[in-house]
């Protein structure tokens, strides 16, 4: 007995415009996860962690003085590092965004950086100082240290 198998035309398997488009979408996420795993590999590599500056706060007569107890990473700019203070509901004062590099010399509305060594350093180092005048600003005020891309320290005077 012989079988002959019958090829109907009414069946068809999956169209053939269907059939591209499940096989753009397989190839699609299949380069997707590749690219995922592959750039989880090599970013894995050079991790630096979040930059930081610690600061011990006293208050000093009419001063709040800003010690630089601790750097997390080295080369963090005078010139690129702001200062700015906001009043206890948070809105900012006259000391907002200015850069430390402009007041290392002279006071500006308050405020004084100091630097640890003579002449200045160019980066934020251990044991230098920034002096506020606590009249202008007093307890319950807020301070924020930031550089271009991260806040560096906040706090409260207190």
């Amino acid at each position: 007995m012989r079988k002959i198998w019958l090829i109907r035309k009414d069946q068809e398997a999956v169209s053939p415009v269907i059939a591209t488009i499940l096989m753009v979408a397989i190839t699609v996420v299949l380069a997707a996860v590749l690219y995922v795993m592959v750039s989880g590999l090599l970013g894995g590599g050079s991790t630096t962690g979040a930059k930081s500056v610690g600061l011990t706060v006293t208050q000093t007569g009419n001063s709040w003085v800003m010690l630089v107890s601790s750097v997390s990473a080295s080369g963090i700019a005078l010139s690129a590092t702001t200062i700015s203070i906001f009043d206890q509901n948070a809105n900012p004062t006259n000391i907002s965004n200015v850069k430390l590099s402009s007041i290392e010399t002279t006071a500006f509305n308050g405020v004084k950086y100091t630097c640890k060594n003579t002449p200045c350093e160019t980066d934020i180092v251990v044991g230098a100082r920034l002096t506020v005048n606590s009249i202008w600003f007093p307890a319950n005020y807020n301070y924020e240290l930031a550089d271009t891309s991260s806040i560096l320290a906040r706090g409260t005077y207190k």
